[in-house]
């Protein structure tokens, strides 16, 4: 689930800890858990993935680093 979130909480989740991956306009912040990648289908671990598109931010359920580097703004709600 990808859900419209303030930029004061995009922020704090920059802030907290140096981004696991930074691309353009979205990063992956905390680690979350460890579950089958839908990309790969292996065991990968998973972070707290922001987005920043069209003028709002998200965030959204934790994701792999496939499926981070694939997902497309598109796909944003």
């Amino acid at each position: 689930m990808i859900t419209e979130i303030t930029a004061e909480r995009y922020d704090e989740a920059l802030s907290i800890l140096p981004p696991t991956l930074w691309l353009a306009n979205r990063f992956l912040g905390d680690p979350a858990d460890h579950r089958l990648c839908k990309i790969t289908n292996e065991v990968l671990p998973t972070y707290s993935a922001f987005f920043f598109a069209y003028g709002r931010y998200y965030e959204s359920e934790p994701m792999t680093v496939p499926e981070f580097t694939k997902f497309k703004d598109e796909d944003l709600p």
